[in-house]
């Protein structure tokens, strides 16, 4: 046998043996880390404290409370409860006054996108679904009749109701004990609503500005249970 025949072959043998390993080397298999963490880890409760001051300085804002589960440290699911309010006082020019306030709830859930899920930090992405039922009050002081005398007042308190689904994006941080902060920011978008006769709500408890922009936000105050 010549040198090169015997190196030739003495490749291929070596080359076989990797291919296929031989012994309790070739029956090893990978073991894949099970995932142990429990299903319920606790839950937050806490409010939005940034509706609570658009109420105050504003013509429209909601006081709001929410309760968030934690599944596995990864799945959120959330309910949130508040009552809206909007007072619009006379308008210099149509001299129609607007008022609504009534209760909304929504319910959805969050997903923690961050890679070590039992971090102190959570970024979430989300979604909501919202409803609301509101009576709607419409005012003017009246329009005096100069021919035949008298005022003719207008008032209207019509039921109307929204459904809307909103897009949710946020962050949670403990802080200190059960102490949490964070905020979310949020696209809205309506699905089904009942308008007054005489066109939109002008205030959605819960949603906003009817006519306004789609974008929101919450900034919130939570503890640990």
């Amino acid at each position: 046998m010549t040198l090169r025949k015997f190196t030739f072959i003495s490749i291929c043998i070596l080359l076989i043996s990797m291919m296929f390993p031989c012994g309790s080397h070739a029956q090893k298999k990978i073991e894949v880390a099970k995932d142990t963490t429990a299903l319920f880890q606790g839950a937050v409760v806490g409010a939005d404290l940034f509706g609570a001051v658009q109420r105050q300085v504003s013509d429209y804002g909601q006081y709001e409370a929410f309760l968030r589960l934690d599944l596995k440290g990864r799945y959120f699911p959330v309910v949130e409860i508040g009552r809206g309010e909007g007072k619009h006082d006379t308008d210099p020019i149509t001299r129609i006054s607007a008022e609504t306030a009534a209760l909304y709830g929504r319910i959805g859930c969050d997903f923690n996108v961050m890679k070590n899920k039992h971090d102190i930090y959570k970024l979430f992405v989300g979604v909501r679904y919202g409803y609301t039922s509101f009576d709607l009050k419409l005012s003017h002081p009246g329009v005096e009749d100069k021919d035949w005398g008298g005022t003719a007042e207008y008032n209207i308190n019509e039921p109307c109701n929204a459904h809307w689904v909103e897009g949710v994006f946020g962050v949670d941080a403990k802080v200190v004990g059960p102490l949490h902060l964070g905020w979310t920011f949020r696209y809205r978008c309506r699905v089904a609503s009942k308008s007054p006769s005489v066109g939109d709500a002008w205030y959605i408890p819960g949603y906003g500005r009817a006519g306004g922009s789609c974008l929101g936000g919450t900034f919130n105050l939570s503890f640990g249970i």
